[in-house]
């Protein structure tokens, strides 16, 4: 790939642009920029997800120079467990992409490689987590949804490659990967929520997201966050042991796993 130079477009008009909103917060004026046009020849990477979280400063910060990353999709939206945002990962760590876009997963599947041009875009921190996306007008947030016409403009999906999950135990997690693919080992949910189900999708208006609890055999425990609105919100929580992956978070110093797929969740093996 040739280098883009200048790829930032003039000024564009806002009624040009059709500003996708969920929620209140994220009510924000359409931006004054293009990242790039469909077609031109994109630059080269000229950073790792590491140096980009490292740009952060507290409050946010807007990206006014080039900043480009190669990375590749660790998330997958499919089963509705993910909603308008997704993950990217490198050999440097992983980062949220809050794109106000449904349906990631047709344009970007897990393990599409992927090319982020940043400039425009905001770094913020929700839960101490570092996160991208839109410059929010709400003063509680650092970061808004990312306008849906904008989406493939700063990311572009230039290859597949082979994502293999970090296997690791409940005693390995560590924040160096969080929001990547993990797999974790030698768990079970805990006996007090056998016969419950992932989430509540009878109740979604009102509980948007359950958390349940994976434990180990020295009884650490894993929070396991799940939308009601999930494909698999109203499935039984396997009671057998094995592992199960996922996307790693961390909110505070608590680590939590968001599962992507119900297929994902191997519990196939005896408790412990």
């Amino acid at each position: 790939m040739r280098s883009l130079g200048k790829y930032i477009l003039p000024l564009l008009t806002l009624c040009s642009l059709s500003l996708v909103s969920c929620e209140k917060y994220n009510e924000v004026p359409a931006p004054s920029y293009k990242p790039a046009t469909l077609g031109q020849e994109l630059p080269l990477p000229t950073h790792t997800i590491s140096q980009l979280k490292a740009l952060y400063q507290r409050g946010g910060v807007t990206l006014s120079s080039p900043v480009v990353v190669s990375a590749i999709m660790a998330s997958d939206d499919s089963e509705g467990n993910l909603y308008k945002n997704c993950y990217i990962q490198d050999e440097t760590g992983g980062i949220e992409l809050k794109f106000a876009m449904g349906n990631l997963s047709t344009l970007y599947p897990q393990g599409a490689r992927v090319l982020l041009l940043c400039q425009g875009l905001t770094l913020g921190s929700y839960g101490g987590q570092i996160g991208l996306g839109y410059r929010s007008n709400d003063p509680k947030y650092e970061t808004a949804f990312y306008p849906e016409k904008l989406v493939p403009l700063a990311l572009h999906r230039i290859g597949t490659e082979e994502l293999q999950p970090r296997t690791l135990t409940i005693d390995q997690l560590s924040k160096q990967y969080a929001s990547t693919l993990v797999r974790i080992e030698g768990v079970q949910f805990i006996t007090s929520e056998l016969g419950q189900t992932y989430a509540s999708p009878e109740q979604k208006a009102k509980i948007a997201n359950v958390s349940r609890t994976l434990t180990d055999r020295s009884s650490k425990t894993l929070v396991v966050r799940t939308s009601s609105y999930a494909k698999f919100a109203g499935k039984t929580l396997p009671e057998g042991s094995g592992s199960v992956v996922g996307i790693l978070n961390y909110f505070g110093d608590t680590p939590q796993l968001l599962i992507l797929r119900e297929s994902d969740v191997q519990l196939t093996s005896p408790r412990f």
